[in-house]
């Protein structure tokens, strides 16, 4: 449960830095870099606790997981990246990119996200790996982007919040001491969160303003 609490909002972050127009400065970039190391820890502590508290008895299923899962990691990035890097060189300035390559990428994600899952892993850190090794200089990312970004934010997003939404009962909830360790729990990630992004950043002699 920690290592889910400690996983940060990366767009929530950029569409409020984007909105206080912080996103192109020293500090906004400084806060999305560290977001993004934070989320890589955190969805790869994520991937192993999932996989080490398997429902199964036997201790072999959980590491048959966790080897399946680092195995993938292992050949996402010897072979995977390799070809998404020669994808990228393929994508010049000011011309178009090849449709070809936008629907190999995004069917290579689906189909990453299909193993991790099949591995017994949640999909979305197979999708998420894929997403890191696409190089982000050039068009070619950026041609990613926008293809899918509209499709993403404006339908798939909010059904998965509401799919959350439905899995979730706050009625099971009952009692003061189950109220008040969910407010415990809550206010003990907030203040971790604030107080120690604040600590760190003064130690490192950032303003506080």
């Amino acid at each position: 449960m920690g290592v889910a609490l400690s996983i940060t909002a990366f767009p929530v972050l950029a569409r409020i830095l984007a909105e206080l127009k912080l996103l192109t400065t020293s500090v906004g970039r400084m806060a999305m870099s560290a977001a993004a190391v934070n989320d890589v820890a955190a969805w790869i502590l994520l991937a192993l606790a999932v996989a080490l508290s398997g429902n199964s008895q036997s201790p072999f299923v959980s590491l048959w997981v966790f080897l399946s899962g680092f195995g993938f990691v292992v050949c996402s990035i010897l072979i995977v990246l390799s070809i998404f890097k020669w994808m990228a060189q393929q994508c010049h300035e000011g011309e178009p990119v090849d449709e070809l390559y936008i629907c190999a990428t995004l069917a290579a994600v689906l189909a990453a996200g299909f193993v991790t899952d099949t591995i017994g892993i949640h999909a979305m850190f197979g999708a998420f790996v894929f997403g890191i090794l696409i190089p982000k200089d050039g068009p070619f990312a950026g041609a990613l982007v926008e293809k899918i970004e509209d499709l993403v934010s404006g339908l798939l997003l909010p059904l998965y919040f509401v799919s959350s939404g439905l899995k979730t009962d706050v009625a099971t909830i009952q009692g003061l001491q189950s109220w008040g360790l969910l407010v415990f729990v809550t206010f003990t990630a907030c203040f971790g969160k604030i107080v120690g992004t604040i600590v760190v950043s003064l130690l490192c002699k950032v303003p506080f303003n």
